[in-house]
C-alpha cells in the first residue's frame, strides 16, 4: 500500500489530538515565528502548532533535539531487553547506534560555534508542555508492557516519534537557518528510522509472528436454500 507523508498531516492530527484547535492556538511564543497563510485553515492551523512546538532561540531548539536524542538511546537500550522479535531488537540497537552518533554531531556543532544550550529545557508555551508530557506517558506505558503488546507499541510510537521529529527539523531548519549544516544531516537519518519503523509494525502483528500458524480464512456463510414452491394457481 502506497503511503503519502503529507506535509503537515502529523501536526494536523497532533492538533486534534492534543485539543489545540481553538483559543490555545491564537498565539505564537514571542511573536518570534513568520506567520504562514495558505487560505487552507487545516494547513495554516497545523503550521500554528508546528511553530509553537519550537523553541525560541537556536541554543534552545537544539536542546530540544538533544533530549530527543537521550529519549531514542534509552528506549532503544530498553528495546534491545524487551522485544521479542529480532528484527525489532536490531532496530533498538540502530536507534542506539544513529542517535548516540546526531547526539555527538550536536554537542559537536554547538561547540564549534560557541552556542551554549540549556541544562534542561523548560516548555514555553501549552503546546510544548502537552507534547513533553505525552512523550513521558509514552515512556511510561512501554516500561511496564511485555512481549509482543511491547513489540507493537515500539513501533508505533517510533512512526510518531520520528514523524514528530522531522516536521520539527524541517521547521527549525526555516526559523533558524544558521544551524543547517547540522540539521540537513539529520533529517536523511530521521526518514530512514520512520520507513523502517513503519515497515517492521506492519511485520509484528501477532498473526504475522514467524512459527505461528496463520488461520484458513473464513467463507462467508451461505443461506440456507428454499424448496422451490409452484406458484399458488399451480398448488395441489
Amino acid at each position: 500500500m502506497k503511503r503519502s507523508w503529507g506535509r503537515w498531516a502529523v501536526l494536523g492530527s497532533m492538533a486534534m489530538a492534543l485539543g489545540l484547535g481553538g483559543p490555545a492556538m491564537a498565539q505564537t511564543p514571542q511573536g518570534k515565528h513568520p506567520s504562514h497563510k495558505t487560505g487552507d485553515l487545516e494547513a495554516d492551523e497545523a503550521h500554528r502548532v508546528g511553530v509553537m512546538m519550537l523553541a525560541g532561540s537556536a541554543p534552545a531548539f537544539l536542546a530540544q533535539l538533544r533530549a530527543i536524542n537521550e529519549s531514542e538511546i534509552a528506549l532503544g537500550e530498553l528495546t534491545v531487553q524487551r522485544a521479542a522479535n529480532p528484527a525489532v531488537k536490531q532496530f533498538g540497537e540502530r536507534m542506539v547506534s544513529d542517535h548516540r552518533t546526531a547526539h555527538q554531531q550536536l554537542l559537536d556543532f554547538a561547540k564549534q560555534r560557541n552556542l551554549q544550550l540549556p541544562a534542561r529545557l523548560q516548555p514555553t508555551n501549552d503546546v510544548q508542555t502537552r507534547l513533553m508530557n505525552a512523550t513521558e506517558a509514552s515512556k511510561a506505558k512501554l516500561a511496564v508492557l511485555e512481549p509482543p503488546l511491547y513489540d507493537q507499541a515500539y513501533l508505533a510510537s517510533q512512526v510518531a516519534n520520528h514523524a514528530e521529529a522531522i516536521q520539527l527539523v524541517t521547521l527549525g531548519r526555516q526559523q533558524y537557518p544558521e544551524l543547517a549544516p547540522l540539521l540537513d544531516g539529520l533529517l536523511p537519518k530521521l526518514r530512514e528510522h520512520r520507513d523502517r519503523a513503519y515497515q517492521l509494525l506492519g511485520q509484528s502483528q501477532p498473526q504475522a509472528q514467524a512459527g505461528q500458524p496463520q488461520p484458513a480464512p473464513q467463507q462467508p456463510a451461505q443461506p440456507a436454500q428454499r424448496q422451490a414452491r409452484p406458484p399458488a394457481g399451480e398448488r395441489r
